[in-house]
């Protein structure tokens, strides 16, 4: 299974402010600032990212599947020369099918840990210190983040809010808000509106 899911580019003619909804998606990105150029693996985020940006800052983003293991320490030293930093990501990268597995069930069901941790054979305790592991993040925050950005689809294409939080089980609509409001930065009616938040929904990501 291939690392990278989808390979981004930035290249500004003058400065700007944009957001950067969270994805769960790793990113090795390469900035060239007046022909030098760095490489860095991001983290992973629990909420909307402010970039400031810069014109004459090339980026180039490799984004890697969710869950990806990434060796950092083998791919920062190496990825000092980046005319083959895709063959070098393919080295220090790794797609485990155990991990991509779980992932999809937290995302498809958005039960309870222990509940979904039932279904895939283990238990909740095993899939905690699994994803912990190998993704940096708990299976509940797969399970949150999963219902934010799908329910974030919902009302992007329009869905009722009332209908929304009770669809994806926000116990109330102050539930919803608050969750929204936490990873989006923004109250869900607040989003309806915001088409550079919602359009990320839908490029590749978890």
């Amino acid at each position: 299974m291939e690392s990278i899911i989808d390979i981004w580019t930035s290249n500004p003619t003058e400065k700007g402010t944009v957001y950067v909804v969270p994805d769960g998606c790793r990113d090795v990105i390469v900035t060239e600032i007046d022909g030098v150029q760095q490489v860095h693996v991001s983290p992973l985020f629990d909420t909307t990212l402010t970039v400031e940006i810069t014109p004459k800052v090339k980026m180039t983003g490799y984004r890697l599947a969710p869950g990806t293991w990434v060796d950092e320490g083998q791919l920062m030293a190496a990825g000092k020369d980046t005319h083959d930093l895709f063959d070098k990501i393919a080295a220090f990268s790794r797609r485990c099918s155990n991990v991509d597995e779980a992932l999809f069930s937290l995302g498809e069901r958005l039960g309870s840990v222990a509940d979904i941790a039932r279904s895939l054979g283990v238990s909740e305790r095993t899939l905690q210190r699994h994803l912990l592991k190998r993704s940096g993040k708990s299976p509940l925050f797969w399970v949150q983040l999963a219902r934010a950005r799908q329910s974030a689809r919902a009302i992007a294409e329009g869905a009722p809010l009332i209908d929304t939080a009770f669809d994806f089980g926000y116990a109330d609509q102050a539930h919803f808000s608050r969750e929204i409001k936490r990873w989006f930065g923004v109250t869900p009616s607040e989003l309806q509106l915001r088409k550079d938040l919602t359009e990320q929904l839908y490029v590749p990501g978890y």
